[in-house]
């Protein structure tokens, strides 16, 4: 796990409303920062996103909905979120979101470090390149 970083670069501070998305796609738009052993996912999802299959992955997964309304298919059970509900997803339990109609929702999404998507964070330059 790459967990080296450079000492010099600390504090680091990004606005991550200024990085290019790491996922751009019609209703969906995700920018990723890590840390050491963390990594979180910034996401604007609007009624635009089509719905999508549920996935896994081998991770807990946390949410918090800072605005809008989400409605999460959960294991097969729907729930919608406000601003503020906060999710757990257990890893390997399948999942996927929408936003209501009408509303743009911002979505905070935290992870363990995904090194599937360590390419998306090499804005940051305390971390050396991949």
């Amino acid at each position: 796990m790459p967990r080296d970083y450079d000492q010099s670069a600390i504090p680091s501070v990004y606005n991550l409303q200024d990085i290019t998305p790491y996922r751009d796609e019609p209703g969906f738009e995700q920018v990723l920062f890590r840390g050491i052993d963390q990594m979180v996912g910034f996401s604007q999802v609007t009624p635009e996103k089509p719905d999508g299959e549920p996935h896994t992955h081998p991770y807990e997964q946390l949410n918090m909905l800072v605005e809008g309304r989400l409605d999460f298919l959960v294991d097969g059970e729907r729930v919608e979120l406000e601003p503020y509900d906060t999710l757990m997803i257990p890893p390997e339990v399948p999942h996927t979101s929408r936003a209501v109609e009408g509303e743009t929702a911002t979505l905070l999404a935290f992870w363990p470090l995904r090194e599937d998507r360590l390419e998306a964070t090499t804005y940051q330059e305390e971390f050396p390149e991949l």
